[in-house]
């Protein structure tokens, strides 16, 4: 196995993964697994198998476009259908988690101790709303038609996914690209 095949490998999972990037500043974790054993320099053709498995239809409309392209026109991988025995099957899953977080924010000095009216204390006001976000998980697998074994994963997760705007389409298109 060539090192310089498994970093591109890695490299078009982060680009894909990237997606999820938001224009924000939320946090994103982008890591990748292999099989060290596999023969990735042998690997020529694909069949792209589009996840049905997916919470999210409207972020497969992108992943399903931008994913085979980056792997035809970017890796010079070709794809093929399951008739013609492809060296590897590519998926993918997406799925989304609504989670609450809880932000606390306000002014004041509150109690104190020192001298005159009370020392440093005064009045203060605090307040804890709930916030609503929903994290993305993409999980990208390359499978080994023939051993039917997973030899590459690649996993990324945003934070915050409905901080994205409206750049969606441009989120993917950039880092797929």
């Amino acid at each position: 196995m060539r090192p310089k095949t498994v970093c591109h490998f890695m490299l078009l999972f982060a680009l894909a993964g990237a997606f999820l990037y938001s224009l924000s500043a939320s946090a994103q974790q982008i890591r990748a697994n292999w099989s060290k054993y596999a023969p990735f320099a042998s690997y020529k053709t694909y069949q792209w198998i589009p996840s049905e498995a997916t919470n999210h239809p409207f972020y497969r409309q992108y992943v399903d476009e931008y994913v085979p392209y980056a792997l035809t026109k970017k890796k010079g991988l070709q794809k093929v259908s399951a008739s013609q025995n492809p060296d590897l099957l590519v998926t993918y899953h997406f799925t989304t988690q609504d989670v609450m977080d809880l932000d606390t924010y306000g002014y004041g000095f509150g109690p104190g101790w020192g001298w005159g009216w009370g020392g440093w204390g005064g009045m203060s006001y605090y307040q804890t709303r709930p916030v609503p976000r929903v994290i993305g998980y993409l999980t990208l697998d390359l499978i080994d038609a023939r051993t039917k074994k997973i030899v590459w994963r690649g996993e990324a997760i945003q934070a915050d996914v409905t901080k994205s705007g409206h750049a969606e389409e441009k989120q993917v298109a950039n880092s797929v690209y």
